[in-house]
């Protein structure tokens, strides 16, 4: 009986162990894994072939399913390439009971061809105890982040510069390398635990700064544009070409070897301009010559060393109509121009207008009607600005300047707060600087106090009236900010004053015309205080399309329109058709006004 059961018990104990099972820990894409496509096999038509890493730590194991050429085995795992399309696998192994895998049950219809997929088994603990697949993890920490890690001579991708991976005990070896980097080569040993192994590349990247006198130049390195007037940055080490290029101007180029870790500085001398010349000769004698918004000189005269390309020329003299011509000036060559400016009506009364309040005296400059395009349809335009629509207007005077504090003072005889502490040093305080802290209703009771000094009637500026003023009336030139296309000739702004903070002498308001006047003679409109406008604000739509004459806007709203842009706004606030505006009773350290005033008989 004593032999029966024994007998019972080993054939038990045999199959059992001839009935060991694998099992499918899980199936998934690796898709950081490039091996599909750095190390590709093509199935029986050419196409390429799907890489299903099947983790087994056990070799010996057999494989049926579309598989494409041998398997390979190496420290736990095989590799099986298997026509685009596949979706199950056969695996067999003398010590286990066949394995039918469907790559469906793990959400994977098909496998795709140059794809990596990783399918990990788990073989079952055996009655004796634990059993130890001989594998430990390697966690390494990489900087840079982008290296290029090889472990035992075989590429493994980082994730934001990590690799953790699986491999046999004992001794691996290992290579990291980037661009820019000394290459670190080392070898280490897995034991009983993990290891935790931190790489870090040092650096022999180069330090190169480049500088031009020539204002504007840009700066290429390598015809790449790095930076304008200078540029410093790191390069890794090796011969680059540096560049200086300005639109006019002949190019200079440098070439320079840098050598790992080295702190270089290149000078690119001035640009040498191109020039041409320009020979004027118009009627009436000294009419003036302006090109891009600078005087030249007067009529007749030969204008040298003018830099090549084109330019726009205006010809003025007070009591005529102006003129614009377009020349293109090429290198050595003179262009002429010849002709006479038409005589214009002048209009009646004094162009600019002095008065006297307590002291305190300010100037009106007239305004010469006529009809403009109102708004803006360039690319960058806001909504609100659009669409560009026809204006008539009649000839207005404008303020000089915007209201100073000392005028301010003069009519009112208090700052334009209650408690009295608005006006502060940090933004601006003397009499020719800009009052602010103003709301519109401020204005309102300023004017009035005004009219009955002066017996005149004052007022705010209609929206219409103070674009057109700003764009420079019949003298405009097109410019984007009132009075230049370089805003830092005409405006107080963001980069030159708030932007700078509280602790630099820029910061807040500046006196009034510490900048170049507009084409009419006019100061400020573009930057230093906000300025209200008569007009009530409904432009969230935009401008009418149809034509207008004399627009007042719409006194019914509670919002008013401003306009100008201030010292606390960036560029493209302060463009002459940039549209803004705050509740009536609103006061800001950047919101002040400029007095307006109808002709009583003008054109």
């Amino acid at each position: 009986m004593k032999r029966i059961l024994l007998l019972y018990l080993l054939l038990t104990t045999v199959l059992g162990l001839q009935a060991q099972e694998l099992t499918v820990k899980s199936m998934e894409v690796a898709p950081m894994d490039l091996s599909a496509s750095t190390q590709p096999r093509n199935d029986l038509n050419g196409n390429p072939c799907a890489l299903v890493k099947v983790q087994l730590a056990t070799a010996g194991a057999s494989f049926e399913g579309n598989v494409i050429g041998d398997v390979a085995y190496s420290q736990g795992e095989y590799w099986v390439y298997m026509s685009a399309g596949s979706y199950m696998l056969n695996i067999k192994h003398s010590s286990f009971v066949p394995l039918f895998v469907s790559f469906r049950d793990y959400d994977i219809k098909r496998v795709e061809g140059k794809t990596t997929y990783v399918l990990t088994l788990l073989m079952p603990q055996m009655s004796t105890g634990p059993v130890d697949d001989g594998l430990r993890y390697i966690a390494m920490s990489v900087e840079p982040a982008s290296a290029m890690v090889y472990i035992d001579e075989q590429p493994q991708p980082l994730q934001n510069g990590k690799l953790n991976l699986l491999l046999p005990m004992g001794s691996h070896s290992y290579r990291v390398e980037a661009t820019g980097y000394e290459m670190k080569t080392g070898s280490f040993t897995l034991g009983d635990e993990k290891l935790s192994l931190p790489v870090r590349l040092a650096s022999t990247m180069a330090t190169l700064k480049v500088t031009c006198p020539t204002t504007g130049a840009k700066i290429y390195v390598n015809d790449q544009l790095r930076g304008t007037g200078s540029w410093s940055g790191q390069l890794a080490a090796g011969a680059y070409r540096v560049e200086a290029r300005y639109d006019g101007h002949r190019p200079q180029r440098q070439t320079i070897t840098l050598a790992k870790r080295a702190n270089e500085k290149v000078t690119i001398p001035a640009l040498q301009p191109i020039v041409g010349n320009l020979n004027v000769n118009y009627q009436p004698q000294d009419a003036e010559v302006w090109i891009d918004g600078k005087k030249l000189g007067t009529s007749p005269d030969i204008f040298r060393n003018i830099i090549i390309g084109t330019h726009e020329v205006e010809l003025r003299k007070e009591g005529y109509a102006s003129e614009k011509k377009q020349v293109t000036i090429s290198e050595g060559q003179t262009v002429s121009l010849t002709g006479s400016l038409q005589m214009s009506s002048t209009l009646t009364g004094p162009a600019v207008e002095t008065f006297t309040v307590n002291g305190v005296s300010f100037k009106m400059i007239r305004v010469e009607g006529g009809t403009f395009q109102m708004g803006c349809n360039d690319y960058d335009a806001i909504s609100n600005e659009k669409p560009v629509h026809q204006v008539t207007l009649s000839s207005f005077s404008i303020g000089e300047t915007e209201v100073t504090q000392a005028l301010w003072y003069a009519v009112m005889g208090l700052r334009p707060t209650s408690d009295g502490d608005k006006w502060l040093s940090i933004f601006g305080l003397g009499d020719a600087y800009p009052a602010y802290y103003i709301s519109w209703n401020d204005c309102q009771t300023f004017i009035r106090k005004l009219n009955q000094i002066t017996g005149k009637t004052f007022r705010l500026p209609t929206e219409a009236e103070w674009e057109y003023a700003a764009r420079g009336g019949k003298k405009s030139r097109g410019y984007k900010y009132s009075g230049s296309n370089r805003i830092n000739d005409v405006a107080i702004y963001g980069d030159n004053s708030n932007n700078k903070g509280k602790n630099n002498p820029d910061y807040g308001t500046h006196r009034v015309k510490s900048k170049q006047a507009n084409e009419l003679g006019i100061y400020d409109m573009s930057g230093n205080v906000d300025e209200w406008c008569f007009d009530g604000w409904d432009g969230n739509s935009g401008y009418s399309s149809t034509n207008q004459v004399n627009p007042q806007g719409n006194n019914n709203y509670s919002v008013r329109v401003a306009r100008g842009g201030s010292w606390t706004y960036s560029d493209v606030g302060c463009r002459v058709y940039y549209r803004d505006r705050s509740p009536s009773g609103k006061r800001y350290m950047f919101m002040g006004f400029r007095l307006a005033l109808t002709l009583e008989r003008n054109n």
